[in-house]
């Protein structure tokens, strides 16, 4: 077995729901992610999948438990670090694109790139390679607006990977696609997972996207019952 790149321990989140009650979304979960491995996180809607992947992403702090990354105990970075530490170490892909409208799916994928400090010409040219393992570089000059949803999240991907992080988190990535769309992105990401190496954490209702994962985590009422 290889050594985890993700260890995930005793994570508890709440949030208020009134002045004096609460909302135990995680409550104890613990697993492990091994390099090169498509984890898929499934459940019932308010499970705590989504609170759970945000926590993993460093994009939301527990109120106990720990994250570490290749051994690296996130939460103990101050809110600074940890954002340089996330922008480089992690990608992420969402149900909706949240590409920026106002620039093409070149600069869009290069944004990220030049935040961790590349030059213009290399953000542009990791950008171009990257679009083109997703099977868009014919589309770089395109804005948003252009693209069709397929088009769109395959750049979301390859925005996604410009920073060579070590595991991407997506959050219902095929969910606002058609089935054929779907099986498009499932194979790329399956691809890149077995030729690259690339770790992901899915978030997924899709049960075909879940089958083919390497390991299921299932969560019910914020703890872990199942590893499939």
């Amino acid at each position: 077995m290889n050594n985890p790149i993700v260890q995930v321990r005793d994570v508890h989140k709440s949030y208020a729901t009134g002045a004096q009650s609460h909302l135990d979304v995680l409550r104890g979960t613990s697993f492990d992610v091994e390099e090169g491995q498509v984890v898929a996180i499934v459940g019932a809607s308010g499970a705590g999948k989504s609170t759970l992947l945000h926590i993993i992403g460093a994009l939301d702090r527990p109120d106990s438990g720990s994250v570490l990354l290749d051994g690296e105990d996130m939460f103990s970075m101050d809110d600074h670090r940890l954002a340089a530490f996330r922008n480089k170490n992690m990608g992420f892909v969402f149900q909706f694109h949240h590409l920026l409208p106002e620039f093409s799916a070149r600069e869009n994928v290069a944004i990220p790139a030049m935040i961790g400090g590349a030059t213009l010409a290399d953000a542009e040219r990791r950008a171009d390679e990257l679009l083109d393992i997703v099977k868009v570089s014919h589309r770089a000059d395109a804005r948003p607006s252009e693209l069709s949803g397929g088009e769109q999240q395959r750049v979301a991907v390859a925005r996604a990977l410009v920073n060579g992080p070590r595991i991407v988190l997506a959050d219902e990535p095929s969910g606002n696609l058609d089935e054929d769309n779907a099986t498009l992105l499932h194979d790329m990401l399956w691809a890149l997972a077995r030729e690259k190496r690339q770790t992901f954490v899915i978030v997924t209702h899709d049960a075909e996207l879940a089958a083919r994962a390497d390991a299921t985590l299932r969560l019910h009422e914020g703890k872990l019952l199942v590893r499939e």
